[in-house]
């Protein structure tokens, strides 16, 4: 893993993530009322989820940082644009709905989320990719997924249908020999008729 070939970006998300996780640990929220201070960090609420994506968005630099590689339906670059995006909205989200009694490390995990998005929009750009690259990305690979949910439709119905036709065949089939079983009754009293020994005397 050679960190001096990663770009600016690159650099910036890292370093960004790894010092939002510090700070998330600290009180986002604090009361003091002289005798104690009672605080709580940012793990609460909406900032689990923006914890969460702060820890995947800082999985997904390190496998790139180790060259492995991994199917994604967009380019690695946009896949940490998302997650940065992802991570900032449910940081404002936090930031927003607990807004009682901040302290100074909700105002600088607030910027560094920031920060990280930042980076990522200059991981974009080294790599060549812009939004167009972005609205083609996402409009292939949902064309994509739908064309497999079409084809996973169209299979199941054909199974369905070939269910429907077997199992209609089965019961014709099953009637056709139970009628060839049966007595005809009108041949069985014939043949009592002319059978006289068949009389009760």
């Amino acid at each position: 893993m050679d960190i001096s070939k990663l770009s600016h970006g690159a650099k910036l998300i890292i370093g960004g993530t790894v010092a939002f996780l510090i700070v998330s640990i600290f009180n986002w929220q604090e009361v003091d009322t002289g005798i104690i201070s009672v605080g709580r960090s940012m793990w609460h609420g909406w900032g689990v989820l923006a914890g969460l994506l702060a820890i995947g968005l800082l999985v997904w630099e390190v496998i790139r940082l180790a060259n492995m590689n991994v199917a994604m339906p967009v380019t690695p670059a946009m896949t940490s644009a998302a997650l940065a995006i992802l991570l900032a909205i449910f940081t404002v989200l936090k930031f927003l709905v607990d807004n009682e009694f901040r302290t100074f490390w909700a105002w600088l995990g607030l910027i560094l989320a920031i920060a990280i998005v930042v980076g990522a929009w200059l991981n974009m750009q080294a790599a060549g990719e812009g939004l167009s690259d972005v609205r083609s990305q996402v409009s292939a690979a949902a064309a994509g997924a739908t064309a497999a949910a079409r084809s996973a439709t169209d299979s199941g119905g054909a199974k369905a249908d070939n269910a429907v036709d077997t199992g209609a065949a089965k019961a014709e089939d099953t009637t056709v020999a139970a009628e060839a079983a049966a007595p005809d009754p009108v041949e069985t009293a014939s043949d009592a008729v002319d059978d006289p020994r068949g009389t009760v005397s």
